[in-house]
């Protein structure tokens, strides 16, 4: 039986729940999971949960941990996510634990593609930007993937507010000196990647009373959350896909 729209924000809200934006882990409760796939493609949100940049604690990007998990649960992709509080910065820190844990999981699972989610502003004038390195950190068939399948749910170029898809141009992904996001980290290792940063607008169905942002009330747009839901489906299966016939070839 098809999942409808409310089961699809439920099965959301479940998974999110599993994590917890403002502790920090512990001999039993980890900073971050990884969840065995079946496809060569590895679905990350390193923040996921509360992390640390320059010294000061900077908020979760709420319900990219929640919309890994559901994405790979969907497709059968890779997945690793925050689930605690950091004292590192999991994306761009070079030397943080789950970026050690990731360069393990690409090599030990031989992953063809990284997937990195993360959450932008409710008042960016995107629904989503695009990262990969100004086209470098991956193939042009992959990113016309990724373009295509947001165009088809609303979200593009030539759109505007939440419907605008921002291609490298706020958020390309290469960080500085100091800072070496995931997608950067992976082009360095020779692996494609892409980054996805994604409005409040278009991922969280409520916020939590534990959320680091003040405004507890704000909702998102159910409509848009499933689209996007939809749409990262629809990249991670195509891409896995060709990694697939590509590795039978």
């Amino acid at each position: 039986m098809a999942q409808t729209k409310e089961d699809l924000i439920e099965q959301l809200v479940k998974f999110e729940n599993d994590v917890h934006y403002q502790e920090y882990a512990d001999d039993k409760q980890p900073e971050f999971v990884y969840l065995i796939g079946n496809i060569p493609v590895l679905l990350s949100a390193p923040h996921g949960a509360v992390h640390t940049r320059d010294g000061k604690d900077k908020e979760e990007d709420e319900y990219t941990a929640g919309l890994a998990r559901l994405i790979g649960n969907r497709t059968g992709a890779h997945v690793i996510y925050a689930r605690r509080k950091s004292r590192t910065d999991p994306n761009a820190d070079p030397a943080a634990p789950y970026k050690q844990a990731l360069q393990q999981i690409i090599q030990e699972n031989d992953i063809h593609f990284v997937l990195d989610l993360h959450g932008a502003n409710m008042d960016r004038n995107f629904g989503i930007a695009l990262g990969t390195l100004h086209g470098k950190s991956c193939s042009e068939q992959e990113k016309q993937i990724i373009v295509s399948a947001f165009e088809k749910y609303g979200i593009s170029e030539t759109g505007s507010g939440l419907s605008r898809l921002d291609d490298n141009n706020q958020l390309a992904g290469a960080g500085n000196t100091n800072r070496e996001p995931i997608v950067k980290f992976c082009h360095r290792n020779s692996i494609p990647a892409a980054q996805i940063e994604i409005n409040a607008w278009l991922r969280i169905p409520k916020r939590r009373e534990d959320a680091s942002a003040p405004n507890k009330d704000f909702k998102g747009d159910q409509r848009l959350i499933i689209n996007i839901m939809k749409a990262l489906s629809d990249i991670v299966s195509s891409i896995g896909e060709e990694k697939v016939d590509v590795g039978n070839t």
